[in-house]
């Protein structure tokens, strides 16, 4: 064959192959248009802590004072990792603060501002200031523990001047979380108008539907109930399943200075966290149970719009008080780790009892 038409027969069979290879091409591409992969909803999530009451007793005071300053920090040592390892955390503080006066304990709280450096170095976001202590030093006693809250980069909540916000919101992760606070009373002493939230549920039910406008999960705490006593009254379950109604997601009890029951509460297809009494965190108490509180750790999960609790625990805690040095030390640890301290035995079997009749009746695993 003569090399011309070789050349021309290996041109052609070239033509061909490249031919082939086009169409494949195009035949990939108009067989398979583009694909759009849906990621499925969008998922967000925080964590939210919150504890009972920080009641700063004198003994407590003399305690952290080491001979020319005052260290609150040790208290929390313990529990330090699980409260600034939430998104938010937030607790009940039921005292004041005011330098031009005395340093006092029960009945009207006056104590040292170095109290805020040991609950900062706990890694507490925001207090509650709505609670029945907040006037124990009038509205200069308020105003000043407002100030000193802020200026250790923390937030209050319930209370302050008037024409000062009373709710919090804050976000994290695209999710708004709306605090509301209001107490029963303030002991007696007359607190101006617009200063201090009390319970009255033609506020509260106005207070719920603005501040939803602008939160995606909204909790509410109520300063009430009969002080010393677990029982829950007929009224706190009226109160707080009403304000879960109206549209909190979570309500949140202090007063009793005893730790009471939680529940979930099943309004309008939503399911709502309630706790009646988280006792207290801290104090110098010494009736039965007031040395052992809640923290309380929820998950709120947003899927696209929707807003929920997805997961909810009660961690049981424990004051733990001994001689030291020639004085007396405080310390908040989990009951769950009792086992690690060197106390009486009679004393770790009172908080193992208390600690797993609280888990036994507060599981809320697989309810959400």
């Amino acid at each position: 064959m003569k090399k011309g038409v070789v050349l021309i027969i290996s041109i052609f069979l070239i033509a061909l192959a490249l031919l082939g290879i086009l169409k494949g091409n195009l035949k990939t591409q108009t067989s398979n248009p583009e694909v759009v992969v849906s990621s499925g909803p969008e998922e967000k999530r925080i964590t939210i802590v919150a504890v009972g009451t920080l009641l700063y007793n004198m003994p407590i005071v003399w305690g952290a004072y080491n001979g020319s300053s005052y260290d609150f920090r040790p208290i929390f040592e313990d529990v330090k990792k699980e409260i600034e390892g939430a998104d938010f955390a937030i607790a009940d503080l039921e005292a004041t603060i005011n330098p031009k006066k005395k340093l006092s304990g029960y009945p009207r709280y006056n104590s040292p501002i170095e109290i805020l450096d040991g609950i900062k170095y706990a890694g507490f976001d925001v207090l509650n200031l709505a609670n029945n202590h907040i006037m124990d030093n009038g509205l200069e006693g308020l105003l000043y523990t407002r100030k000193a809250i802020e200026d250790y980069g923390m937030i209050p909540l319930g209370a302050g001047d008037k024409g000062q916000e009373k709710h919090v919101i804050l976000e994290k992760n695209g999710i708004r979380i709306g605090l509301l606070s209001y107490t029963y009373g303030t002991n007696g002493i007359p607190a101006p108008d617009g200063t201090v939230n009390f319970i009255d549920k033609e506020k509260i039910k106005k207070d719920i539907e603005e501040i939803r406008k602008d939160c995606d999960f909204l909790i509410v705490y109520l300063h009430t109930g009969t002080e010393y006593v677990r029982n829950i009254e007929p009224y706190q379950y009226e109160l707080f399943r009403w304000v879960a109604d109206l549209g909190a997601d979570a309500v949140l009890g202090n007063h009793p200075h005893v730790y009471r029951d939680s529940e979930i509460y099943e309004t309008g297809g939503r399911k709502v966290f309630i706790n009646y009494s988280l006792g207290n965190f801290i104090s110098n108490q010494n009736d039965k149970y007031t040395d052992i509180g809640l923290m309380v750790r929820l998950t709120v999960l947003k899927r696209n719009s929707v807003t929920k609790i997805e997961k909810a625990e009660v961690i049981p805690v424990y004051r733990l008080r001994y001689r030291e040095g020639g004085k007396t030390v405080y310390k908040v640890v989990f009951c769950s780790r009792i086992d690690d301290y060197k106390i009486p035995e009679s004393q770790k079997s009172y908080v193992l009892e208390v600690y797993n009749d609280i888990l036994k009746k507060n599981d809320f695993s697989g309810q959400f």
